[in-house]
């Protein structure tokens, strides 16, 4: 529904075919924004492939830009035409495996298009403020609770690439006074999530389907999360408190529901929901990632005011709903 009482904005977004960037996008329309959607032209993701964007028709409901983010000519020619409120980026090679063999785009893809995007906005749109999303990998190496003034030693391509970005972000805040703000978010899960390779969405479809779960890991791994609707909300949390802000610019939050679970216990706990009893095949092959993960939120309380709307049973409930109705279809 369209809140008469909102100030429509235009909304510039990368990444808008992924996993989020659909919910945005839906989320945006629906609240009455002008919603530009930049699409890679070299994009793999097609009309016929598994993503929000695409089955709900969203492509016909927004405009597209199809452009290279690390072409820099290209991008001054966007930000100058579109003149956006509000940049939304989401746009990263988000397979760990993928980065890993392809390095420089990994790097490309999340921290050269930042830097063009920023220098795009210093010197044709100085005041459009610009959400940059990372990812709770940055935190590599560190103890658990994750806290925002962590150090970052990234040994992974992919939380290089995150790093860069993120530092990129900060600096055009402080040096340039652009109006940035970074996200840093636990996993996401919700509808429309196809990746199966991914906990949750992988646990529920197998036991939907009366199949084992397999674990690449000793299931003692811990990670943290977020329902894909709360994610929407911290976006629109966000640019309420920053669009029109004078400070406060440059910083970090993280966002997640601050669980410490297990693997084990994660797929007990939508067992348990499913009402079916999980058979848990453990094969432990996951020696390279980051064993424990979880964020504090402290500072998105105490700054912005951000409590999740979700909890994580009512998260995954309306996540194994959907994915109920969806492989019934």
């Amino acid at each position: 529904m369209i809140d008469a009482g909102v100030e429509k904005k235009t909304i510039l977004l990368t990444g808008a075919t992924g996993f989020l960037g659909g919910w945005l996008v839906s989320s945006f329309l629906d609240r009455g924004d002008r919603v530009v959607a930049l699409i890679n032209p070299g994009s793999s993701i097609r009309k016929n492939d598994l993503a929000q964007y695409y089955m709900r028709g969203l492509d016909k409901r927004c405009e597209e830009a199809r452009v290279d983010l690390l072409d820099p000519a290209v991008v001054d020619e966007l930000v100058a035409t579109v003149r956006p409120d509000v940049v939304i980026h989401l746009a990263a090679v988000g397979d760990v495996t993928l980065a890993a063999q392809n390095p420089a785009l990994t790097f490309g893809t999340s921290a050269r298009s930042t830097l063009n995007l920023l220098d795009a906005l210093r010197r044709l749109s100085p005041q459009t403020l610009f959400i940059s999303h990372t990812t709770d990998k940055v935190y590599s190496g560190n103890p658990i609770p994750f806290t925002e003034d962590m150090p970052l030693t990234p040994t992974h391509i992919y939380e290089v690439a995150k790093v860069a970005q993120e530092h990129l972000t900060a600096t055009y805040a402080k040096q340039y006074g652009l109006k940035t703000v970074t996200v840093r978010c636990g996993n996401y899960f919700g509808g429309y999530d196809f990746n199966f390779n991914r906990i949750i969405p992988f646990t529920i479809k197998q036991l939907l389907e009366g199949q084992p779960v397999t674990l690449r890991s000793s299931g003692r791994f811990t990670r943290d999360f977020l329902y894909i609707e709360d994610a929407v909300l911290v976006n629109h949390l966000l640019i309420e408190r920053f669009a029109g802000a004078k400070d406060g610019f440059g910083e970090a939050f993280n966002f997640s529901l601050e669980a410490n679970l297990n693997m084990l216990q994660l797929v007990a706990r939508i067992g348990s929901l499913m009402g079916v009893e999980p058979k848990i095949v453990i094969h432990d092959t996951a020696k390279s990632e980051i064993p424990d993960m979880q964020l504090s939120c402290a500072k998105a309380r105490d700054v912005l005011g951000w409590r999740p709307a979700f909890s994580f049973d009512e998260g995954l409930q309306k996540t194994i709903a959907s994915y109920r109705d969806y492989l019934k279809a």
